[in-house]
């Protein structure tokens, strides 16, 4: 078979770690009896694992996610996904795959509509051994990068209260009454200016 399968159990900084993630969850679930290309919604929704968008390593236009994972092709060097995004454009001319181990595959090509980078691949005629990956999203690690939902580490300052409309009446009626003193303060000014003004012109 063409590379082990793997269902995906988590997340990390950039896609290679991210993918090793998803290994080592798929050899624990095949240890817990669970089987290979297992659903991201399923298991790894059950134990909180926050999920993974994929991104064109080009233009970072969003292609997918876990929500849509089937499985990684550790060999090939490709992950699988049920759906893709709007921004991944298939070319409807099928060619024979050039690749090793796939002799007799028809291909389609997945681009990105955006940079026109090559993504990877659709499977619409496969050899038995391959027929997992038979009408999936074939993407090649190589051309996406990852970002996992949850993973960014700044945060707003939230310190200060919400302007309500309370607060609001009583920040106005502070302004009104600064306003106030300072008219105050202006006239006062003028007068004592008035007043050296005069004492420079009797001078």
């Amino acid at each position: 078979m063409a590379g082990a399968l793997y269902a995906p159990p988590g997340a990390a900084a950039g896609l290679e770690s991210s993918l090793s993630l998803l290994e080592a969850g798929g050899a624990r679930e095949a240890a817990e009896g669970g089987g290979p290309g297992g659903r991201p919604g399923g298991r790894a929704a059950d134990e909180g694992v926050l999920p993974m968008v994929f991104l064109c390593a080009g233009c970072k236009r969003p292609v997918g996610d876990t929500l849509s994972w089937v499985a990684n092709d550790e060999e090939a060097g490709c992950i699988l996904l049920r759906n893709a995004s709007a921004s991944v454009s298939v070319d409807k001319e099928q060619k024979l795959s050039q690749r090793p181990g796939e002799c007799g595959c028809m291909v389609e090509t997945l681009s990105c509509s955006g940079c026109s980078v090559t993504l990877g691949n659709i499977y619409r005629c496969t050899p038995k051994h391959l027929d997992y990956k038979r009408d999936l999203f074939c993407f090649s690690v190589d051309s996406i990068e990852s970002y996992i939902l949850g993973s960014s580490e700044k945060q707003a300052l939230t310190d200060e209260e919400p302007l309500t409309l309370e607060s609001r009446a009583v920040l106005e009626e502070a302004l009104e009454r600064a306003d106030t003193i300072l008219k105050a303060l202006e006239a006062r000014l003028t007068v004592v200016e008035s007043s050296f003004a005069s004492l420079h012109n009797n001078v």
